[in-house]
């Protein structure tokens, strides 16, 4: 016969709203673990001499909440090795211990939950008329503080803030996604729901095991912060019948000129150092993305889900190293992602993986990504002398008179091996061209006031006296 764990919940400690199943489980039980002594229910078990036995020790021994339910489970399970035991716990359908329980148990133990009412169940009758709808998702306020994923269009119940110290935790936790000044309804053991803003939270004269804190779900009109489901409700309903005319005409073809355009803003706000403006830029690329999700779900090609679901899927297959149950660090690591990515495509040969590379690539990048990957499938070393050789071999030719297509050819191979060095140095060519060019813009822009500060016009300059001005403002420059 198995041992046996049986689940009790006890909830905030009222005997006369424990069933009865529960209160014969109690006063059978053989071993009568509570996961902490500091619950009103112990004063009704000493009355009726109900013996218990507390795991109030394990709370100075855990490092964190994880270790913490881990060491309760493990208790639990010893003790049921030697006897029968029954659990009580607030609730057992939020509490960690018992999740942990489920998951570290072994096949000699059967674990039964007894059905009865949770504090949650108190705490939602009290507060019913403050509830938009049935979605609520309820977090013990310790396990919150450990894994949370907020959904502000669901309701949030947050139980067990025994402590001001807690209750400042969880104020700071929901400070990120929500006001300070956000409405809540605080829930103590009698009395409806008290209304108050966020951060009077942990300035509260009473806290206990039974205190919780509601949040109503809130759609994205009445709130300040949002998550990425608003974003795309938002541009749902841009694109309705009734929304935005330009919105829904949009198609991914017309859209492609804004997303490329706002990448480079977000590069630019990179090079600029500015971590607010980053923040923005990088809104307004997710806007684009969020947009073309939408047209795709319109056309049935794919969802904003889809999206999710295939770049995670991939990060995952490409990083076994992180998250394979047998993970170690690679010596290369591109060369396991090629591995891998040779294995999803097909792709084994260097032509096959060299049709892999967009051909709408910005010109420069497009040539990095084919240097790089002939670099990879041969093991032909060219030393930078070499590619200097050939440039000086080259500009002879451009010397001669040569019709518009042979001069577009050797300037392109030019090109090509001035990439190739920036990636024998691993610069980013694209990059290295666009600093050039910023540079000349700001000298044009110095050499323009130089000059008409010496009394002449940009327009009567030789190509040598612009030179000239421009080798003398590019040391300010630099």
């Amino acid at each position: 016969m198995k041992d046996e764990i049986k689940i009790v919940s006890i909830g905030q400690g009222d005997p006369d709203l424990l069933n009865i199943v529960t209160i014969n489980s109690l006063r059978k039980a053989e071993q009568l673990i509570l996961r902490t002594g500091n619950h009103p229910l112990t004063a009704w078990l000493e009355s009726n001499k109900i013996a218990y036995q507390t795991l109030d020790e394990l709370y100075g021994d855990a490092e964190d909440f994880d270790q913490l339910a881990q060491l309760i489970a493990d208790e639990v399970i010893r003790s049921a090795h030697s006897s029968g035991v029954v659990y009580a716990v607030p609730d057992a359908y939020t509490d960690s211990s018992v999740k942990m329980l489920f998951r570290r148990v072994p096949g000699d133990i059967l674990i039964t939950v007894v059905p009865g009412i949770s504090s949650y169940d108190l705490h939602l009758s009290s507060s019913i008329s403050y509830l938009p709808d049935s979605s609520i998702q309820i977090l013990p306020a310790y396990d919150l503080l450990s894994t949370f994923v907020y959904d502000p269009r669901c309701t949030l119940l947050i139980t067990e803030i025994d402590n001001a110290v807690l209750a400042g935790q969880i104020k700071l936790v929901l400070s990120d996604v929500m006001e300070d000044e956000h409405i809540i309804f605080l829930i103590q053991e009698s009395g409806k729901p008290i209304s108050l803003q966020l951060y009077m939270l942990d300035r509260q004269h009473m806290y206990n095991h039974f205190t919780a804190v509601l949040i109503p779900g809130t759609d994205y009109l009445h709130r300040e912060k949002y998550v990425l489901q608003d974003l795309a409700d938002i541009v749902m309903r841009l694109r309705a019948p009734d929304g935005c005319p330009w919105d829904r005409q949009q198609t991914h073809q017309s859209l492609r000129s804004y997303l490329i355009e706002e990448a480079w803003e977000c590069v630019a706000a990179i090079d600029e150092n500015d971590p607010d403006h980053l923040g923005e830029e990088l809104g307004d690329l997710l806007f684009q993305i969020v947009f073309h999700s939408s047209i795709g779900k319109d056309f049935d090609e794919f969802s904003i889900h889809d999206i999710i679901s295939q770049i995670c899927q991939k990060m995952i297959r490409r990083h076994p190293n992180v998250f394979s149950e047998n993970s170690s660090a690679p010596d290369n690591n591109t060369a396991m992602w090629d591995r891998i990515k040779q294995t999803e495509t097909g792709h084994y040969t260097l032509s096959e993986n060299l049709d892999d590379i967009s051909a709408f690539l910005p010109s420069l990048k497009y040539a990095s990504k084919i240097i790089k990957k002939i670099s990879r499938f041969t093991k032909a070393e060219i030393s930078s002398s070499d590619v200097i050789t050939e440039l000086r071999n080259l500009l002879p030719k451009l010397e001669s008179r040569h019709d518009a297509e042979t001069t577009g050819r050797l300037c392109g191979l030019l090109l090509f091996l001035c990439c190739v060095l920036c990636c024998q140095s691993e610069l980013d060519s694209e990059w290295i061209l666009h600093q050039t060019s910023d540079r000349l813009k700001s000298a044009v822009k110095q050499v323009e006031k130089s000059i008409f500060m010496d009394g002449k016009s940009l327009e009567s300059l030789t190509f040598s006296e612009l030179c000239v001005y421009l080798k003398h403002v590019e040391g300010e420059i630099e």
